[in-house]
């Protein structure tokens, strides 16, 4: 199981939980905030990466991918949430 973190086209650090570690955890019978701890995972990510892979404590892969903003959509609704 490998674990992908979408980023923002800005971001420049992630901060995500390793599904494995969590899911070894989760069987072990570690409490759940313990288990967070064990599988928390930061770091910095280069701005101009559109892909890498980084590894969490445990040695499992985790991978960081860019996605594109959608386009603004091309005719304005009332009911559109607004966000400012």
């Amino acid at each position: 199981m490998t674990t992908t973190v979408w980023l923002s086209p800005s971001a420049t650090a992630f901060s995500c939980v390793c599904e494995p570690c969590l899911e070894r955890a989760r069987r072990s019978g570690v409490l759940f905030a313990d288990a967070l701890s064990v599988a928390s995972v930061r770091g910095a990510v280069a701005p101009e990466a559109a892909v890498t892979v980084v590894r969490c404590a445990g040695g499992h892969e985790i991978v960081l991918r860019r996605v594109e903003r959608p386009r603004p959509l091309a005719r304005h609704s009332e009911g559109q949430l607004q966000i400012a």
